[in-house]
């Protein structure tokens, strides 16, 4: 068969009509990416939210820590003078103990 342009022209068609079905394919690809992505957005927001709020509530606590800490070294300087003191980790507690240069000793 001897190529003519009706029959290049047929042949472009078709292979143009096979190239729009699979950019409509992609185009719906593309639409439920980007929907996953604006959702993505939207969950990354909220945990920003929670972790800037999660930030908050933790300084909140290492201020309360501090505050009785203050509290413990006032106590021991209006109690027993200014004495030594040690901290040491106890680890089944997740805690510290204090021991005071008298020897005695308190447990979380």
């Amino acid at each position: 068969m001897k190529l003519t342009l009706k029959i290049a022209w047929k042949k472009r068609a078709k292979l143009r009509a096979e190239g729009a079905k699979l950019r409509a394919e992609g185009a719906k690809l593309w639409a439920e990416g980007d929907k996953l992505r604006a959702e993505g957005d939207k969950l990354r927001a909220e945990g920003d939210k929670l972790r800037a709020e999660g930030d908050k509530l933790r300084a909140e606590g290492a201020k309360l820590w501090a505050e009785g800490d203050k509290l413990w070294a006032c106590a021991i300087l209006e109690i027993k003078g200014n004495i030594k003191i040690e901290w040491g980790w106890v680890l089944e507690k997740s805690a510290y103990r204090c021991k005071l240069e008298t020897g005695e000793v308190f447990e979380p």
